[in-house]
């Protein structure tokens, strides 16, 4: 029999007494459903275009508790056919969990890392699922076998650069310039930027030369990938300093050059609130995770009789002020300009003082604006994501609803996480989504690592390119606090 899971009880001696139990060890009476698992696919071709797409999709039946109220825990189990379960993957997924996704990446990580499987072979393999009962009087159960094929690839390199005298660091890996990954495209980087005249080629890592992505001598627009010195060593010829951007995908070995006009840059790295509510002290904004010219600043602003604020660029420097283009504006008036002509100000009421607000100051040059408005926070907020308890299940969303913390802006939750992604859902339904009616709290980039113990940037579905699906990655389990700082726009997660 398989039992790896301990039960501890309230008061010992009386296990089965359900007031004495965990209540994470009860579970209403699941009937008399016998135990079985089914695979959306049994002969499956990994993609490596959609790595984040859903490869396999385990799915069970809650099996029987007896009518013991005992609840149960679930273990999937992968090896390769023939194996008895004795080299492969278990999973211990929790309670109250009938399903279980692999994306076409994380399978192959899988296939390659735990079975050792040759990149573009398939594996014969075999998966099952064990239903653990936390109570003596029932044994477990174990599916049949489902059997199945899946055939793996040769994955990629997710972090490429540039090497060579066109660039700003010459041939010195230390200086190699890092290429930006292209969102929700495998295997696709971009560079824009500063070139000079000379040649380059791209490299995976800042450790060796190779292997690398060096121009195909027989056509302008294509790569080759080099693996050994003997490999030809074809380079990008760049015959004029200039701003370039480059585009290319290591998977389909295309790229395009393309030579710019001069870039746009903001005027202001930083952008500081003044006024009334700071004492005429500078704070610091929030610059854009997305967009370079745009800052964000949120706080409850507080003060008697008329507040008057600005905008500076350089802490402590009343020169070159941002202000609206009349005097005595109110926060309706969204029009802005840099100039030293006059002292004007953006003024608050005494009636919408001590109030929450967020600001969004632009300073593109010509187009210069604030938009401001009195801030109400989301209410309900859900913890979502193959990392959570939940997984991707709305229907349970309620399991993971963050409480209010310190004010009405802070929310928290507690609780165990594994290795997965995780975001935050805004709104009590079930829809997936993302718009104004069906908010979603979201990393500030794709696949963005968690930092323990460290503030991180929050963003919500409205910011950054439509549609986009950024979330956070756990890569360590165990149980966490997550804070999220609604109002200054910011989330924290802390390792218990």
């Amino acid at each position: 029999m398989i039992r790896n899971i301990k039960y501890f009880c309230i008061a010992a001696g009386i296990l089965f007494c359900l007031s004495s139990c965990k209540l994470d060890e009860i579970e209403y009476n699941k009937g008399e459903e016998s135990l079985s698992l089914t695979l959306n696919e049994t002969s499956i071709e990994l993609n490596i275009r959609y790595p984040n797409d859903d490869a396999l999709i385990f799915s069970w039946t809650t099996g029987t508790n007896a009518g013991t109220n005992a609840a149960i825990d679930y273990l999937l189990q992968i090896d390769k056919k023939g194996n008895q379960f004795q080299n492969g993957i278990s999973l211990e997924l929790g309670k109250r969990i009938y399903t279980y996704n692999f994306t076409n990446e994380k399978f192959n990580d899988v296939l390659l890392g735990n079975f050792n499987v040759t990149p573009g072979d398939a594996a014969e393999l075999e998966a099952r699922i064990v239903a653990l009962v936390a109570s003596e009087k029932v044994s477990d159960q174990i599916t049949e076998i489902v059997s199945f094929t899946v055939k793996s690839y040769q994955p990629v390199s997710k972090t490429l650069y540039m090497i060579g005298g066109a660039t700003q660091g010459g041939w010195s890996l230390d200086q190699a310039t890092e290429m930006t990954p292209i969102p929700n495209e495998a295997g696709g980087f971009s560079f824009i930027g500063d070139l000079l005249a000379g040649s380059l080629k791209f490299v995976t890592t800042t450790d060796d030369f190779l292997p690398s992505y060096n121009r195909d001598a027989n056509a302008s627009d294509k790569l080759i990938y080099r693996q050994n010195d003997s490999d030809p060593d074809e380079q990008f010829m760049f015959t004029n300093n200039g701003n370039y951007r480059i585009t290319l995908n290591i998977i389909d070995l295309n790229i395009k050059i393309e030579e710019l006009g001069d870039i746009i840059l903001p005027r202001y790295d930083e952008m500081f609130f003044v006024g009334d509510f700071t004492g005429w002290s500078f704070v610091e904004m929030d610059k854009d995770p997305f967009n370079p010219f745009i800052f964000r600043y949120g706080a409850i602003l507080n003060g008697g009789g008329d507040r008057d604020f600005k905008f500076g660029t350089e802490s402590g420097n009343w020169s070159n002020m941002l202000h609206p283009t009349v005097p005595n504006a109110p926060i309706s008036h969204t029009e802005a300009m840099f100039d030293d002509t006059g002292d004007y100000k953006w003024v608050l009421s005494p009636e919408q003082n001590d109030k929450a607000y967020k600001m969004e100051v632009d300073i593109t040059e010509g187009n210069e604006s604030l938009k401001m408005a009195e801030y109400t926070p989301y209410v309900t907020i859900y913890v979502i994501g193959s990392a959570s308890p939940i997984g991707w299940s709305l229907d349970d969303r309620h399991q993971t609803e963050m409480s209010e913390d310190a004010d009405e802006f802070t929310y928290s939750w507690e609780g165990p996480l594994v290795a997965g992604e995780i975001k935050f859902k805004c709104s009590d339904d079930s829809s997936w989504d993302s718009n104004e009616t069906h908010p979603w709290y979201m990393a500030s980039d794709f696949d963005l690592p968690i930092i323990v113990n460290s503030d991180m940037i929050l963003t919500s579905n409205l910011q950054g390119a439509a549609g986009s699906d950024r979330k956070w990655i756990v890569q360590e389990a165990g149980n966490y606090k997550i804070t999220i700082y609604q109002l200054t726009e910011r989330i924290r997660f802390e390792k218990l």
